[in-house]
């Protein structure tokens, strides 16, 4: 054999005739969904899906989104290289970005792995992208992205548009995992799904798809996210946690669940020095027309200058709307209400200071909304603390709770200059 780049050209050989035998064995259990409005043919949404047992056949809950909002005016199908099949709804899993599907697919269904492989090991992935037809892509397992609000596998593998709930296969042909989505601005560097999410999906009991049952199911696991963010967020909410340095205030130090950077910057003309730090969290779930849920981002900045206290408390004045980010909304859009707004003083421990706060009620989801507050500390003239706290489907005791305990516990961490 003679070897090209480090790989032998008959292992090369190899590896594609196994990768033609993969592709003819599971070709028909590989399906494209797509949801429908009742009114007409034309699609608007498509994805992909596999089959893991007779009838039942998984994707994203993403995927099919529209179609659990809005039962009444949306209908599922199947496709793959045997015909067209009509789909219903069985059970979901918002918080794992999976969905169960029943149809009359005559395919023979794909094994489940019953755990993940180790990093390192080689997979191929199926889908439809952009809905040109199944592909195959090969990539590597990294592991488990070492941030974020569930787990997600961290895979090098181009998943396109379009094959997002097709399934991740390891060397022995078995399902590890489900495409869900690509990193922004990267076309290799892909997540998945693990396989153990989909052994307890198909053990879920089974929706009526009616839209009350539907939007009392969507708001029992919006509940149960609720829960596991108040945990989530413990170590900053119980207060008395870290603290580190951010220029030259103090702060609380984010839970590791939280992907963070920070930076510093002068701004010349102002003499101002500025330390940023910022904080989110990865992979939090998304619903239909109000965008992500459990997510909550997180700025804290220390703003100094050297120059007169005017100019300095001029540019704070511009500086706190950047971070707000509202967008009004008409009273009957029947989304998200209107906002309301609250401004006010705030004496803590350490601090005081001159706080915005704004909310907006999701309307068919009790329980949870879009919270924005920003706070500017007013203890000092030459030198400030800013914090900016976006939390959008959360609840408001876990978003208050955060917002104090952050306020009481940011402190400068010198003597005024």
């Amino acid at each position: 054999m003679v070897a090209l780049s480090g790989l032998a050209v008959g292992d090369e050989t190899s590896r594609g005739r196994a990768h033609e035998a993969v592709f003819d064995q599971f070709k028909e259990a590989i399906v494209t969904v797509e949801v429908l409005p009742l009114s007409g043919e034309a699609r608007s949404v498509l994805g992909s899906g596999y089959a893991v047992a007779p009838g039942r056949i998984v994707t994203n809950y993403h995927v099919v989104g529209s179609y659990i909002r809005h039962p009444d005016r949306y209908g599922l199908r199947l496709k793959n290289l045997r015909g067209t099949f009509p789909a219903k709804l069985v059970a979901f899993d918002l918080i794992n970005d999976l969905a169960l599907l029943e149809a009359p697919l005559p395919a023979a269904p794909l094994r489940l792995a019953p755990e993940m492989g180790r990093p390192g090991a080689s997979l191929i992935s199926f889908g439809n992208p952009e809905g040109l037809g199944l592909s195959l892509v090969e990539g590597v397992f990294n592991g488990f992205a070492e941030k974020g609000f569930v787990d997600r596998m961290l895979l090098s593998m181009p998943i396109n548009s379009g094959m997002s709930g097709g399934p991740i296969l390891d060397r022995r042909n078995e399902v590890v995992g489900t495409n869900v989505s690509v990193a922004w601005r990267s076309n290799s560097l892909s997540f998945g799904v693990p396989v153990k999410a989909v052994h307890a999906l198909l053990g879920a009991p089974a929706v009526q798809t009616t839209p009350q049952a539907l939007f009392a199911e969507l708001n029992r696991q919006l509940a149960l996210l609720e829960r596991s963010l108040a945990q989530t967020l413990r170590p900053l909410t119980d207060g008395g946690g870290p603290l580190m340095a951010v220029g030259g205030a103090l702060v609380p130090r984010p839970p590791e669940a939280f992907e963070c950077w920070n930076q510093t910057r002068q701004e010349a003309r102002d003499a101002i020095f500025k330390t940023s730090y910022q904080c989110n969290l990865q992979f939090t779930p998304s619903l239909e027309e109000v965008g992500e849920v459990s997510s909550v981002e997180l700025v804290m900045e220390h703003i100094a200058s050297s120059r007169s206290t005017y100019g300095f408390y001029g540019g704070l004045g511009r500086h706190a709307p950047q971070h707000v980010g509202l967008e009004p909304r008409a009273p009957d859009n029947g989304v998200i209400s209107p906002p309301e707004c609250h401004a006010d003083r705030v004496r803590t421990k350490h601090l005081v200071w001159k706080v915005n706060a704004c909310s907006y009620a999701y309307v068919r989801h009790p329980g949870v909304g879009y919270f924005v507050l920003t706070a500017t500390s007013v203890s000092r003239p030459r030198e400030a603390v800013y914090v900016a706290l976006h939390g959008r489907g959360v609840g408001a005791r876990s978003f208050l709770s955060l917002s104090r305990t952050l306020l009481a516990e940011i402190r400068f961490g010198s003597a005024p200059s």
